[in-house]
């Protein structure tokens, strides 16, 4: 592998990019920001598949006439590579400055594109973010073009199914005749407060009322900020004999490699939006607000963003996903090696001797050496899902090599 920071595995956020915190910008670039984005459609509805990517969902898109893949993040204004930038020759017009996943300050340039073409649909002038994603991402593992997020979803139906892998993109509701006939969809309101346009909403857990963001460039289903996970309220939610507490990082984001802090997994019942129930889940915490619904909720629900309407619309899907148990650790590819990140109190994992900090030279007699390619270890350990299904870890400890059978029970 090279030496290089690559991506958290196991259901973690690998890149998440930042809202807007506070700008410097000049007036161009303000109005920029703040000017709706006009929309050219050749059909009434377009759709285009949604590509599974290393825990997350990608599509094509072009820019300017230049096509890419990009990771699809409801969670994040639009991004772009700095190399991007450069091949389209991109006019900068200010800089932001905004707080990853993580809570880091990070600083974007400011450009606007003419043409942002999806499938059917062509976006004119839209902002964009230009980044440097040498940090998460130096080896292009990861981002190809970049990240396409909210900022274009105002004046737009975004039909999100997983089951088919599809995005469908229209001007209406009513030009999805076959979602408005689905009596079981779960409705709520869908705030839009301005730039980013993220896809923000209500909900409530046993009376503690909050609002929260639908984002798919978080792998979780339900993500809760930590104090609100502190709330009596909420913690009565929680299914007795799920909760579980660890430590770890809670992801690499835009600016790194978030630092080693308190975590917590448990499964949920009782989120109510506009009240009715989700169901129970799988859930997390976070370190820096706000509370979340992510990519997890498409393994139960495909999920619509009707900006016209100001609705969310939840649509249990007609096969679930099966959701494989969580293991009880996370691994990351770092600096030519790949390390335990995460590791939770009682877990099978655990008792069988993992630790936090181990570094994981062979899963399941598969070596892990350095002269791998960086991105296809990383794949791997992205997209088998090794940390669900792995039986043994070899770790090395002390220049020996200790083998851990982290399937194993716990001990009754």
């Amino acid at each position: 592998m090279k030496s290089h920071l690559a991506a958290l595995i196991v259901a973690l956020a690998t890149v998440t990019v930042p809202i807007p915190a506070h700008a410097q910008m000049t007036p161009e670039a303000a109005a920029a920001l703040q000017r709706a984005i006009a929309i050219e459609r050749e059909e009434p509805v377009t759709s285009v598949p949604l590509i599974p990517h290393m825990g997350k969902y990608a599509f094509r898109a072009s820019l300017d006439g230049i096509e890419r893949q990009f990771v699809f993040d409801t969670g994040s204004p639009t991004m772009i590579s700095r190399e991007l930038a450069e091949e389209l020759g991109l006019e900068v017009i200010g800089t932001n400055t905004g707080r990853d996943a993580n809570g880091r300050e990070i600083t974007t340039q400011i450009a606007v594109i003419d043409r942002l073409t999806i499938g059917g649909v062509t976006f004119r002038s839209v902002p964009v973010l230009i980044t440097d994603f040498g940090i998460a991402d130096p080896d292009r593992c990861f981002f190809d073009g970049g990240v396409i997020g909210s900022e274009i979803f105002p004046g737009s139906v975004w039909h999100i199914d997983a089951g088919r892998q599809m995005l469908q993109i229209a001007g209406s509701l009513e030009e999805l005749p076959d979602l408005e006939t689905k009596a079981d969809a779960i409705v709520a309101r869908l705030h839009d407060s301005g730039y980013p346009h993220a896809p923000v909403f209500d909900y409530a857990i046993e009376g503690f009322e909050d609002r929260g963001l639908f984002d798919t460039g978080n792998s979780d289903t339900i993500v809760l900020f930590d104090r609100i996970a502190d709330d009596a309220r909420v913690k009565s939610a929680m299914i007795a004999g799920t909760v579980r507490e660890g430590r770890g990082s809670h992801g690499v984001s835009a600016a790194g490699l978030g630092a080693n802090t308190d975590l917590l997994r448990f499964e949920i019942e009782g989120i109510r939006l506009s009240g009715a129930e989700l169901g129970r889940h799988s859930g997390t915490t976070r370190s820096a607000p706000p509370s979340l619904i992510g990519l997890g909720i498409l393994d139960t629900y495909d999920v619509t963003l009707d900006y016209p309407g100001t609705r969310i619309i939840l649509h249990p899907r007609d096969r679930p996903r099966s959701v494989s148990s969580e293991p009880g650790y996370a691994l990351m590819a770092s600096d030519a090696e790949v390390r335990v990140v995460q590791l939770f109190d009682a877990s099978a994992a655990q008792l069988a001797g993992l630790e936090l900090g181990d570094r994981v030279v062979a899963i399941d007699g598969r070596e892990l050496s350095a002269d791998d390619t960086g991105c296809e270890t990383i794949q791997w350990l992205t997209e088998s899902r090794l940390a669900q299904s792995a039986r043994q870890l070899t770790v090395l400890r002390d220049g020996r090599r200790v083998e851990i059978d982290v399937a194993s029970r716990r001990p009754q």
